[in-house]
């Protein structure tokens, strides 16, 4: 009887053990999904609790992307190190934004999603995953504005989304939409296209290939 009464209390010593080294974080982003238009980077805002008896150690994140995401984001991990405290207090709680994703200029519109994972522990050395949390990036469909400047009329469209051309018709009950030769300009994160302006009256719209 005292062997057994000695080897559940070692093993629930062991137990104990082990539930105390845990690297327990909580992990939430708000809004998961972010609207990105006319800029290259897009922050994502969120909550760091932990809930473990010991000291967190928030060492890194790690970024998986899906499907066409692969192809237009990228990790700006330089944002999580930046903004994140590298170490957490038992029961202490963070807030703030805690990375950015860097959005390729000819990244068409569509929702891309991905995965953002924190990795640390209860040292300054642990790569453990501690807590993951999806994220998604919205492109809606890109507006065309217009202004005038010294006479010219200049068109203009946030980038990104990328890959749309400007197209012009005198008459809207045709199809005879013809796309501008001006090569855009890019200023400030907006796609620019000067034109002379004509006695005729002309209709300008934005396509997508």
């Amino acid at each position: 009887m005292r062997v057994k009464l000695l080897l559940l209390l070692s093993g629930l010593t062991l137990f104990l053990s082990l539930a105390s080294t845990r690297a327990d974080l909580i992990f939430a982003v708000t809004p998961t999904t972010q609207s990105d238009v006319g800029s290259n980077e897009v922050f994502f805002t969120g909550t760091f609790t932990n809930a473990n008896l010991a000291t967190n150690f928030l060492n890194n994140i790690q970024f998986t992307f899906t499907n066409a995401a692969t192809n237009y984001l990228t990790a700006a991990t330089n944002v999580f190190f930046a903004n994140v405290p590298g170490i957490l207090l038992p029961g202490e709680t963070y807030t703030d934004v805690v990375f950015g994703i860097a959005v390729n200029p000819a990244t068409p519109p569509g929702v891309y999603s991905g995965t953002a994972t924190i990795q640390g522990g209860t040292n300054i050395l642990a790569a453990t995953n501690l807590s993951s949390q999806t994220f998604q990036v919205f492109l809606p469909t890109a507006a065309l504005a217009v202004k005038t400047s010294g006479g010219n009329l200049v068109f203009s469209w946030p980038s990104p989304p990328g890959n749309f051309v400007l197209q012009q018709n005198s008459n809207l009950a045709t199809t005879n939409w013809i796309t501008a030769t001006n090569t855009p300009t890019v200023t400030n994160e907006q796609n620019q296209v000067t034109l002379s302006p004509t006695n005729s009256n002309l209709f300008y719209r934005l396509k997508y290939p």
